[in-house]
C-alpha cells in the first residue's frame, strides 16, 4: 500500500521514518518551510563544523547558509544510499567551509600577521595532521583517503574493495574517530 505524505510525496521504507529524509523529499516538491525545519534540527552541528574549519562566526555563519541554499538546490539529487542526510549537511557545509579558506575569502593572519607566520603555522599543522592520518590502521586510513580525498561514496570503496558497504561504513567510523584522537595527541584544532 503507498503512503503519502506532506506533499502528496510517496512515503516507503526508512523514509516514511526519518523527518530528514521527507523534509528533503519535501524540499525537492517546492515546500520552502521544510528547509526550515531542516535548518532548525541541524544549524547548531553545522555551524560547529563550520567554525571549527573557519574560526570566525561570521564566516561559520555564512557558510551554513550558503550550504542550505545548496540543499535547496540539490534536494531532488540526494541518494539515500549515499548515507544519512545528516552526514550530507555535514559534508556540505565542510565543503564549502574548506572552499571558502582555498580560495581566500578569508583574513590571513597568524600570530603577528605576517605571511611567513602564516605560512609557517600552516606548514607545521600540516605535518601534524599527516602524522596523525599515518598513525592510522592502513584499511582506516585507505577508507578515509578514498572518501574524503578520492571522492568515492562508501558503496563504491565497498565495490572496489569486495566488502559489504556497512563494513566500509563501519572502517570509515572508526576511522574518524581514531583520527580524531590522533589529531587531538598532535594538537590540532586546538587554539
Amino acid at each position: 500500500m503507498r503512503q503519502l505524505g506532506a506533499a502528496g510525496v510517496e512515503r516507503h521504507g526508512p523514509v516514511a521514518k526519518d523527518p530528514d529524509r521527507i523534509a528533503l523529499k519535501r524540499i525537492a516538491a517546492g515546500e520552502v518551510d521544510a528547509i526550515g525545519e531542516l535548518y532548525d534540527r541541524h544549524a547548531s552541528l553545522l555551524l560547529g563544523v563550520a567554525l571549527r574549519i573557519l574560526r570566525g562566526r561570521a564566516d561559520a555563519e555564512d557558510v551554513v547558509h550558503d550550504a542550505f541554499v545548496v540543499v535547496a538546490d540539490r534536494a531532488a539529487r540526494y541518494e539515500r544510499e549515499r548515507g544519512a542526510v545528516r552526514a550530507w549537511l555535514v559534508t556540505v557545509v565542510r565543503n564549502l567551509s574548506i572552499e571558502r579558506v582555498r580560495r581566500g575569502a578569508l583574513p590571513a593572519g597568524g600570530r603577528d600577521g605576517s605571511p611567513m607566520s602564516v605560512a609557517g603555522e600552516r606548514a607545521g599543522e600540516r605535518e601534524r595532521i599527516l602524522r596523525a592520518l599515518a598513525s592510522l590502521p592502513e584499511v582506516e586510513r585507505g577508507t578515509l583517503e578514498s572518501a574524503f580525498f578520492g571522492g568515492l561514496t562508501y558503496t563504491e570503496i565497498a565495490a572496489r574493495d569486495g566488502v559489504p558497504v556497512g563494513m566500509v561504513e563501519s572502517r570509515a567510523a572508526r576511522g574518524v574517530v581514531t583520527l580524531r584522537e590522533a589529531l587531538a595527541r598532535e594538537g590540532v584544532g586546538t587554539p
